[in-house]
């Protein structure tokens, strides 16, 4: 995926990029371009590929298949020390028995660089990361924030036209990572270097990126500035990662109008199809007097979060989330109203509201059971009719009628692929060997993680 129009300021440019670790693709053909100076952030959760490509690019892994440019030209056979690249890791690796100076003197020394210009250089790498005066200190005398700040003066002295940051703030505590949020922004501006960052932590994105890149499971699913990417995501994955947000089912029957929570909700958006996911974030929604709204909530809780209130609401058998200056305590009943431009309609990623199976009938009991095979498992079930050997059913499957289990009880195991909350539900795409898998579950699971399944007990699917 690739939704920007590249210009002639390239400097890195991503062609079809796939790499796989014991079988498993890691990354899947991934395009992406990088501008000379820009800042962009790949962002996503813990597995999904950023760091596999900030490796492809240092030259630290070798892609199975694809090519990287730099400045248009094929860096695949470039050894990693002689790319014009350089990177800072969460874990610094800085030298412990040289001080400040030697440590981000070493790599001009590398190079035979005169040392008059080698304390040049430093003292002004120094000055600008703010750590003038501390040319002698020892790296064990130095605080996490000062260690990393050593990090990316030692990364940026050699000048390199690109730097690889990975997770560099991961180690620091919450107060030094937002003050060094602003500090990395600050160093980006002076210096004119390409930065491409690393993180899962969104609000990282949102505060310091020129471009966004979100990914999952080793594709790319939007590129976009801070403001795009909020305001306008892509589909529910990118919605439910970047910032908080109400995310329900709803349904569209023309242009401008949605249905949901039991109301019409007025849009600016045309009917993509007839499901749809919306977005609606909990700054938005406007509280009024109870009839006077779109739809009515019954406050659940409220907490007071220092700029804002948030307030939990039951509506319609939904759950949402409001931000507001405005306190209502729990226990009122209030009205809710939503401008048609703060409503933001995408199609589902999953775009049937059931699963569809052919099952193949191997064996009927006396018992009143029925033994299928769907895709290469035998499952037994209670038979609700009249079964033939070998016949083939046609089979519907409601995402409410699959139930998370342990691994002994499961009929299908595979990959959580993504798990959005909906309101009143997890909403988990998995991928299996054979298909991907639609599950309704009030279990919450990380994405990524293996999962086992079964259909719910109780529950008639036949």
């Amino acid at each position: 995926m690739e939704n920007r129009v590249s210009g002639t300021d390239v400097l890195i440019r991503l062609e079809d990029l796939c790499k796989s670790f014991d079988n498993e693709q890691i990354l899947k053909s991934v395009n992406l371009y990088i501008r000379d100076k820009e800042f962009v952030t790949l962002l996503g959760p813990s597995g999904c590929g950023k760091t596999t490509i900030l490796r492809c690019i240092a030259g630290f892994e070798t892609p199975d298949s694809g090519n990287v440019l730099f400045d248009g030209k094929s860096i695949l056979d470039t050894p990693a020390h002689e790319r014009p690249i350089n990177t800072v890791f969460q874990k610094y690796a800085l030298f412990p028995h040289l001080n400040v100076f030697d440590n981000v003197a070493f790599g001009l020394r590398i190079k035979k660089t005169p040392e008059k210009e080698i304390r040049q250089k430093v003292r002004k790498m120094l000055a600008m990361v703010d750590l003038k005066g501390y040319e002698r200190r020892p790296i064990s005398k130095l605080s996490g924030g000062q260690q990393q700040r050593v990090a990316i003066a030692r990364a940026l002295v050699n000048m390199p036209r690109l730097l690889l940051l990975d997770e560099p703030l991961g180690a620091l505590d919450l107060k030094l990572r937002k003050d060094m949020q602003l500090e990395l922004k600050n160093l980006h501006r002076q210096s004119g270097i390409t930065f491409l960052y690393v993180t899962h932590d969104q609000e990282e994105a949102l505060t310091m990126s020129d471009t966004i890149v979100v990914m999952k499971s080793g594709t790319i699913q939007q590129i976009g500035s801070p403001q795009d990417i909020y305001n306008e995501p892509a589909n529910a994955f990118v919605a439910d990662f970047i910032g908080e947000s109400n995310i329900f089912d709803a349904r569209m029957e023309e242009d401008n109008k949605v249905y949901l929570c039991g109301s019409v909700f007025d849009c600016v958006d045309p009917k993509p199809a007839d499901l749809v996911d919306v977005v609606i974030r909990p700054e938005d929604v406007e509280i009024v007097p109870a009839g006077e709204g779109t739809v009515t909530g019954f406050v659940e809780a409220s907490l007071f979060k220092g700029v804002h209130y948030e307030m939990t609401v039951s509506c319609g058998g939904e759950q949402w989330i409001i931000h507001s200056t405005r306190s209502v305590e729990a226990g009122n009943t209030i009205g809710m109203r939503v401008a048609p431009e703060n409503i933001h309609v995408m199609k589902r990623m999953f775009p049937t509201e059931s699963n569809h199976l052919e099952a193949k009938v191997t064996e009927v009991s006396e018992e009143g059971e029925v033994t299928l095979e769907i895709d290469g498992e035998s499952v037994t079930l209670p038979a609700t009719g009249t079964y033939e050997q070998d016949q083939v059913l046609s089979l519907q499957i409601k995402p409410e009628d699959l139930e998370l289990c342990d691994p002994d009880d499961a009929q299908f195991t595979g990959i959580l692929d993504s798990n959005v909350w909906k309101g009143s539900f997890y909403e988990m795409i998995v991928i299996s060997e054979h298909r991907r898998w639609l599950i309704k579950s009030q279990m919450d699971e990380q994405a990524g993680s293996e999962v086992a399944f079964r259909f719910a007990t109780g529950k008639t699917v036949l």
